[in-house]
């Protein structure tokens, strides 16, 4: 390749020598890109780009290896992701009992202050020895001189000490919430809050230092994951968006982030002025946007299992999951958020669940016709033909979150049985022209697209179970849903989610060919290189 005299027409960053899938709408594979500050100025094959090579262009001798857009995570939680860096792992095959929970509670114990909360995440009673949720009982035997609260691996529960009760003001007198539920034994809690009931231990405050580091945290481990864009849901409510627009605008970090609306009963002022302020997809730039009107949590989680489904659970006949919210309550705020131009989301995971959220939006939409809304469904995972024709229909973006059956796909065949031949169904959505995006959920599961992608293809458990084998897509289909897609998931198709000439320059590097791979090593599959903004924020050693 030939080195010319520098010059404003050399490109900053060459890679050459790869398997590069731009996922551009011909579906094309090229071997070559060049980066010019941080647009892409060339893709093609080696020796087009050449003319674009001056004495100080960075070459990358890609060795065959696959270079694709920007992963993007349509859907997680950076805040959480990042502080849970700060807290106790509690996730399987990390941990496997209670006993090992307890543990790391009395080593955290044993260094910390009297009175300093412990908090700890994504335990699954499910993959624990004892198959309970740990009680308030359990971690009081750890500590009762710290409040102590453990998440559950969805985030839709958690389990507190007596400590943690107490300083909560939780006790056999404290009612239900609305949308929530404290469990109860002899009409004592037992530590155990489902939903909003939750939210009274869950966000106990932390520093806004430490909340900054969290999220320096999430952002070193994403750039690792090849994962250059968020859509986040939210989690530390309105001081968590302050850090996020002071750590962007102080390049503390370099993820893009999609910052989404998040209604809630107890933050009712601070939604309403969102709507009133008119804060729309078009607000912030390339690095920052305000984006969708996440109108509800409507029901629960997919795996704990509390979603709201129309048939009962094929483990439980007695049960169909909980409904948050009433659908003349979700009905308003769908019209409001719609009626000022907002991208309208909501966490709709069970089939009953969906079928609220698409009349919410039909009344909205036969109220105030819009075009191009792009409305969004958070998760969406159980459906069936007839919600299959409206999600169409309607120009719903379903978010799913394939990983989730590598992490859970047993529970699910043992919870929904053949309903899983419609869940997360990806196949499905593509096959009816319908664009889907997807995500992790993290820290629900991990924020590896590689493993979403490996699962999409495979829709095979970690322990080797098939789980709706009908939703299988390819490997290039899997990939559309981690970019593409996702960009056009935040009105942002134009200037991400593919390799193209004049768009920004996101990319990660793999550590083999993906096109070449073996489905069934696709989860094996490591990130080498993540370019955001045309610079390497990450490099594998």
């Amino acid at each position: 390749m030939n080195n010319g005299i520098w010059s404003d027409k050399y490109a900053d960053l060459v890679f050459y020598n790869g398997e590069v899938i731009t996922v551009n709408q011909a579906y094309e594979i090229h071997h070559a890109v060049a980066v010019k500050g941080n647009k892409i100025v060339y893709i093609g094959n080696n020796s087009g780009a050449d003319g674009l090579i001056g004495s100080n262009t960075q070459l990358i001798d890609l060795h065959g290896r696959s270079l694709l857009p920007g992963f993007i995570d349509s859907h997680l939680h950076i805040m959480e992701t990042g502080m849970n860096e700060l807290g106790i792992n509690c996730s399987f095959p990390e941990v496997t009992s209670i006993e090992e929970i307890k543990s790391k509670i009395k080593k955290a114990a044993s260094v910390l202050p009297p009175g300093v909360w412990i908090k700890g995440w994504g335990y699954d009673h499910t993959r624990l020895k004892e198959m309970k949720h740990p009680d308030r009982w359990d971690l009081d035997e750890a500590t009762t001189t710290h409040p102590v609260v453990i998440s559950r691996v969805c985030g839709h529960m958690v389990t507190c000490n007596s400590r943690a009760l107490e300083i909560s003001g939780i006790n056999e007198n404290t009612a239900d919430s609305k949308g929530g539920k404290i469990e109860r034994f002899d009409g004592k809690p037992t530590g155990l809050l489902y939903e909003s009931a939750s939210a009274k231990v869950k966000n106990k405050p932390y520093t806004q230092d430490e909340l900054m580091e969290g999220l320096k945290f999430a952002d070193r481990k994403l750039s690792r994951m090849g994962v250059t864009s968020v859509h986040d849901a939210g989690g530390y409510g309105a001081l968590q968006n302050r850090i996020i627009q002071e750590a962007v605008a102080g390049d503390k970090i370099n993820t893009r982030i999609y910052i989404m609306a998040l209604s809630l009963p107890q933050n009712k002022g601070s939604h309403e002025g969102f709507l009133n302020a008119g804060i729309g997809k078009d607000v912030g730039n390339s690095k920052l946007k305000f984006g969708a009107f996440k109108a509800a949590f409507i029901d629960g989680s997919s795996s704990a299992p509390t979603a709201a489904v129309k048939e009962p659970y094929r483990s439980n006949p007695a049960d169909r999951g909980m409904i948050n919210i009433t659908q003349d309550e979700l009905n308003d705020l769908c019209l409001k958020a719609h009626k000022v131009g907002c991208q309208v989301t909501a966490h709709a995971v069970g089939d009953q669940a969906i079928e609220m959220f698409l009349n919410a939006i039909e009344l909205a939409q036969k109220t105030y016709p819009k075009k191009n809304c792009r409305h969004r469904i958070e998760h969406c995972a159980i459906i069936d033909l007839k919600i299959l024709e409206r999600i169409k229909k309607m120009g719903i973006i379903p978010v799913s979150q394939p990983a989730f059956l590598y992490y859970f796909g047993d529970g699910y065949i043992q919870n929904y049985g053949s309903r899983t031949d419609y869940m997360f169904a990806c196949r499905s959505y593509k096959e009816s022209g319908i664009i889907s995006a997807a995500s992790s959920d993290c820290p629900v599961s991990s924020p590896d697209p590689l493993i979403g992608i490996h699962t999409a293809v495979n829709r095979e458990s970690m322990e080797g179970k098939i789980v709706g084998s009908k939703q299988k897509v390819n490997i290039m289909d899997a990939i559309r849903m981690y970019t593409i897609n996702g960009a056009y998931a935040s009105f942002e198709e134009h200037v991400k989610g593919s390799l193209e000439v004049g768009k920004l320059a996101d990319m990660v590097v793999l550590s083999e060919p993906i096109m070449k791979s073996t489905l069934d090593k696709i989860k094996n599959i490591k990130v080498h290189t993540t370019v955001i903004d045309g610079k390497i924020t990450y490099c594998r050693k």
